[in-house]
């Protein structure tokens, strides 16, 4: 039989207050509940920020606030096929894996893009002379 979430919060707690820089814990879980903590590790590894998911769906206000962007973005980011959505109804709800996996894609992009500038930065420093030049005045003059 599996623990539940309330258990594994006791272990957790526990192992927390016993101190240490490293723990380490055996837990029994549902599924679910292991998929969720996979999903905020895997969010916390890539952005350094902890996205906790508490519900499957959101709307797209709740998401857009999740994203950093605006409603219409995500309004676009939904009809361009960048982000997938459920309709609920006649409204679009966002599951939070989908929210996950955009923001990981997101961050990846970035980091991608700034090794690329710091590599044609560097590419561009070493083959190109500044065109500015700097004259030392003489004591006294102008």
């Amino acid at each position: 039989m599996y623990g539940s979430a309330d258990e594994a919060i006791e272990v957790l707690r526990d192992a927390i207050e016993g101190g240490g820089d490293t723990l380490e814990v055996t837990l029994r879980l549902p599924a679910r509940t292991a998929e969720k903590i996979l999903t905020l590790l895997q969010a916390e590894g890539v952005s350094g920020a902890v996205v906790v998911p508490v519900k499957d769906l959101y709307s797209t206000t709740e998401a857009a606030a999740m994203l950093g962007v605006s409603r219409p973005t995500l309004m676009k980011l939904l009809d361009s096929g960048e982000l997938e959505a459920e309709m609920v109804g006649t409204h679009h709800r966002i599951p939070a894996e989908e929210i996950v996996a955009y923001q990981r894609a997101r961050q990846v992009s970035r980091d991608r893009a700034a090794e690329a500038m710091s590599e044609f930065t560097s590419r561009v420093g070493a083959t190109q002379r500044s065109n500015v030049t700097f004259r030392r005045r003489a004591e006294g003059g102008r």
